[in-house]
């Protein structure tokens, strides 16, 4: 019995570390694919920019996509497997760059990201932009079904942001409050672009 437990005891640290996610891979994440992931980001602010849309891949082979398009007044969401024609009807349809969308969607894809989007916030009453890539991590788990998925949620700023001497995301430089989204903390990649490591992929 007693060896038993000895073994459990010698497993739990690899149990335990494998559910810790190291700081050091969404930097490394970044730097890999630094080229595509600001290209993705440029092209969805763009196009969103002229008509607002969210995307978000809906399996986890990358074969099917939903797409919230919104107005003034209603979003709707549709649900389409890549490749197939009434997506481009539909973005037409209401009137959006059917081949730009497919394009940020072929991106995502390549990036094995889950979801884009983007949001307004102000500072000091000035209006900014920042886009939101998530990435799920792939884990390495001795209990793959009760293991929560992880996402690397990044965020890229209109302009420059402000950071504390831990390099976490500030409100604003004077105020010393940390500026938490969903109620996460994120981190400094750079000037523009900070990361979290989240239980939410929005």
């Amino acid at each position: 019995m007693r060896t038993k437990y000895y073994f459990l005891l010698l497993l739990l640290p690899l149990v335990l570390g494998s559910c810790t996610i190291s700081r050091i891979y969404p930097q490394k994440y970044y730097n890999e694919h630094k080229a595509l992931l600001h290209q993705t980001e440029t092209l969805y602010g763009n196009t969103s920019h002229k008509k607002s849309f969210a995307l978000g891949f809906t399996s986890l082979d990358f074969t099917s996509v939903s797409i919230e398009l919104k107005t003034d007044t209603v979003r709707y969401i549709y649900d389409f497997n890549i490749g197939e024609a009434r997506m481009n009807d539909t973005l037409s349809r209401f009137g959006y760059d059917s081949t730009s969308v497919q394009q940020v969607v072929v991106n995502m894809k390549a990036l094995r990201s889950t979801w884009i989007n983007t949001l307004d916030y102000y500072v000091d009453g000035r209006r900014g932009t920042v886009s939101f890539i998530s990435i799920p991590l792939r884990q390495f788990s001795f209990f793959p079904l009760l293991q929560k998925r992880k996402y690397y949620v990044y965020t890229f700023y209109d302009r420059p942001q402000f950071y504390d001497e831990q390099d976490r995301l500030l409100d604003r430089r004077s105020s010393g409050r940390l500026r938490k989204i969903n109620g996460q903390i994120f981190h400094r990649i750079n000037d523009r672009v900070s990361y979290t490591i989240s239980g939410k992929f929005r």
